[in-house]
Order: C-alpha cells, then structure tokens, then sequence
C-alpha cells in the first residue's frame, strides 16, 4: 500500500461507551498497529439534543483504560486541547470547515437549498404513498416539484440537501461483506446541513456530511465501523466522489448478539465497558474476548483451536490481525468465556502487571505496604476469577473481623485447638521456613491435623474458614495483629 493506513473510531457521545463501540475500535486499532499506521479518536458530537462533555469524559477514559491507546485526538479532560495534526477532533469545533466545504458544493450545484417544512413533507409523502409508491424526496412524483428545481436563494432559512445520482448502482466495496449494490433511484437527496438561525446561515451539518469531510482531511483510509452504518455507506460514496477525494477502503463489522442468538443487553452481562472495569476485569481480558468476536486469528495458515492458543498476547493480536479473517455474520457474545480468559491471564500475569489494576480495588493502607508484601499478597491470591475476588480475599489483612461464621466457630474453635493458638499468638519467626517448622512442632505436640489449626486460626483472623495458604494468612496478617486477633479466644 502506498499511502500510510490510516484508521478511526468516531463514538457519539450520546450515551455509555458500550462493548460493541469497544470492539470497533479496537479492530480499528489493531489494523493500525498491524501495519505500522496511526489510529485516531474522533468525538462526533453533532447531536447537539444529546451529546455531552460528561459522555465523552467517559469515552476517554473508557478507552484509556481498555488500552487502546490513539495517535491522534482530543487530550482527556481538556475540551480545547488535542494532539495530531488534524485537529480539533471533536466534530462542533470543525464547523467553520464544514460551511466552507457545503458552500462549495452549492456554488457547484451540486446540493441546494431546502426550506420544505415537517408539514409540507408530510403532506407530500402521503400523496405519494397513496399512488402506491415510496417517498423519496425529490424522487418519483415529487420529481421536478422540490426545491431542487426551485432555485431558492438565501433569503430565507433552509436546509441544505446533496443532491444524489438518479441512475445506476452505488456499489460499496466492503473488505468483510464483500460488494453490495444499491439503486441510485432508490435513495434521496439527504440533508447535510439543518436550518440555519437565519437567512443564507448555513446550520448544523448532519452526521453523514462530517464524516466524509473528516475522514479525507484526516487521510483516513480504512473506515472500519460497525455494519449498522452499511447503510449509510451509499449516501457517502457520492459525496466523496462530488469533491473529488480518493475513497477509503470500507469494513463493516457485524453486530454482537447474546450467548442465546438474541440482541445484546443486559441480561446477557454488563454491556458498558464502565461496568467490566467495576467487575474487577483485566483490560487485556476484556481486549482479547472482544477481538475474538468476529476474529478467527490464524496461526502458520490454521485457526486458532486450543485454548492455549486462544490466549493471545497484544503482540500475537497484532501481528495476526487481518481484516481477511473477519467472519460477516453476527457474533456472540459470551460473558462466561470473558471471565474465563480473564482467570487465566490473571493466572499467568506478574504480581507487577496485576498491581496497577488491583489497587483501585484495594484500601489505601495497600499503597504503603512493601513491594515484597505486595507480591505475596497478590501471588496468594491469583486463584481469583477476578480482581474484585482477589481484593475481597484480601480484606482480612486490612481490617479485623466485624463478625465471625457461628457454624465455623462451632466446627473449629474447640477446646482441644486453644493451647496450639496460644502457642502459634507467641511465634516470633514470621518467615515461611520458620511458620512451617513451628507448626509441625506444634501439631505433633497437641496430636492436631494441620486443618485442625489452620481453620480455627481462619476463623480467628478472619471470621470465616477461607483464607489464602494459612502461612501467607499469618505473615500478611502480621506477627503483632496476629496476636491481637488470637487474644479475644484465649
């Protein structure tokens, strides 16, 4: 390829940055990774009725913590701010560039002005209705009766429409769903721009107009988005070739369903990517179950089929990331295959490359303790499904028991265990050696099972019988808590 690939991801900020968003812009990111191409975030923000700064904080920082980091695009948390060279990248502070490329395409005849009203198009599409066609504007028995034949100057407030193709295919060349025609004849001339306030204002540019803008200012060249803008597609292709830009390549990527083949939603698992982070899910999890929706990665020609294989690295994705291996039908979505993967790569992670994503979850006593007993904390409990199961797992060693299990208390703190408690409360060697030596002393001694101590001494740290190992419990518990705790038993 000649030119530098060029991709991006242009959310509306209209709502919650959801997984479907994520997955689009991470194929988006992917591709540009893969070939060494830049990847750019775009807020498009032209729903004025819904868009809002607190939706595109959330959008930032959403991406920010997927990982999925952009070359160019607005500086988080600074509305006036962007880095790249194609800025600003929210699309209500392009207006001026917008206006001035609408007017170019009025002075070429090639859109016009449209001050039809809601009523007057009603009224119009009734009549054709009843003729037994369908409306279009401009199109079949309006032809020749609307604005476009009307010559209407600036005088008044309008609107403005392009003015489409009345013959022919419009053919979208799509990298995943292959060529799809649509009849010229088919499709109205759309507005691109709203009523302005006042006579000769041009007003608001919609969606479909600043997006053919952006993507050939910005040199895009792969617009990768989900399939539910396929249909916008051939409203886009006219307009490029109107101004006479080079096409970018398209790839729409099929929509996520539910396990079950129904419509995502929340019953199927948490949908914004907000919720995942709050369930205590890894980013690089979340990344990898995303990827694989839609994606058959493809080692040495072969897909994927092991589980060990599924388990791929940012830098495996990358590397085998190929539009080619996108599936055109509908992916499902399947939160416990998410939690799964995340398991594992909480398994097979560092305690260093987990600590960033635990601490949130953790107290602030956390950021005081060192590394070596972060480490042990953290490698004592990666049996965890997830990073809030870890955190609960440790919240015996920053906060004593408010309550303890009755049935626990019952089953283990008996009187044969007692004189092993006092013993362990006057242990001095807090090494893993010296707890392991002093408790087989004190087993044989006191002719108790290790279960016997070890639970009773669960349900006096903790207040229930489930701890990590019971010598990582006591060291990170500590020598002088630990004797605390035991005192309210002896």
């Amino acid at each position: 390829m000649s030119r530098q690939v060029v991709t991006r991801f242009a959310p509306s900020p209209t709502g919650m940055l959801h997984i479907g968003g994520v997955r689009t812009a991470l194929f988006c990111w992917l591709y540009a990774r893969r070939h060494g191409g830049r990847f750019i975030l775009r807020i498009e923000d032209t729903d004025l009725s819904r868009s809002t700064d607190d939706n595109i904080r959330i959008i930032e920082e959403g991406m920010a913590w997927c990982g999925l980091d952009w070359d160019e695009g607005p500086v988080a948390g600074d509305p006036s701010a962007w880095a790249g060279a194609h800025g600003p990248y929210r699309q209500m502070q392009r207006m001026d560039l917008y206006r001035a490329k609408i007017q170019e395409l009025l002075d070429k005849g090639l859109a016009y002005r449209c001050r039809c009203d809601r009523e007057t198009l009603d009224a119009r599409r009734k009549t054709v209705e009843a003729a037994g066609k369908v409306f279009q504007y401009n199109r079949g028995l309006d032809a020749g009766r609307g604005c476009a034949e009307s010559h209407h100057d600036a005088s008044q407030p309008a609107a403005v429409r392009f003015r489409m193709p009345e013959t022919g295919d419009i053919v979208v060349a799509d990298l995943i769903k292959g060529d799809t025609r649509f009849p010229a004849d088919s499709l109205d001339d759309w507005i691109i721009a709203r009523t302005g306030d006042g006579p000769g204002v041009i007003g608001v540019p919609t969606y479909n107009f600043c997006v053919v803008v952006d993507d050939t200012h910005m040199e895009v060249t792969h617009v990768i988005r989900g399939d539910d803008h396929l249909n916008n597609t051939p409203k886009q292709i006219p307009l490029f070739e109107a101004f006479g830009y080079e096409l970018p390549a398209f790839a729409h990527v099929p929509m996520i369903l539910g396990a079950d083949g129904a419509k995502l939603s929340k019953r199927h698992g948490a949908t914004s990517i907000t919720e995942y982070q709050a369930m205590g899910l890894l980013p690089s999890a979340v990344r990898l179950a995303l990827a694989r929706l839609s994606w058959t990665p493809k080692i040495d020609g072969k897909a994927v089929e092991s589980a060990e294989e599924e388990l791929l690295t940012d830098a495996q994705m990358i590397q085998l990331f190929d539009l080619d291996d996108c599936q055109k039908s509908a992916a499902r979505f399947d939160m416990d295959k998410l939690q799964w993967i995340n398991q594992k790569l909480i398994q097979r992670s560092s305690w260093q490359e987990l600590e960033p994503h635990l601490r949130p979850f953790l107290p602030a006593a956390w950021e005081e303790k060192p590394d070596a007993w972060k480490a042990q904390a953290i490698q004592a409990t990666q049996k965890g499904k997830s990073l809030t199961d870890m955190a609960e797992a440790l919240r015996f060693a920053f906060e004593r028991p408010a309550s303890f299990d009755e049935k626990a208390v019952e089953k283990f703190m008996t009187p044969a265990v007692l004189p092993a408690l006092r013993e362990v409360r006057e242990l001095t060697d807090y090494s893993h050696d010296g707890l392991e030596a002093a408790f087989t002393a004190i087993l044989e001694r006191h002719s108790l099972k290790t279960k016997d101590l070890a639970q009773a001494l669960r349900v006096a740290l903790c207040g229930r019988p489930v701890s990590p190992g019971i010598y990582d419990t006591l060291m990170l518990v500590g020598r002088d808590e630990v004797a605390t705790r035991l005192e309210r038993w002896l």
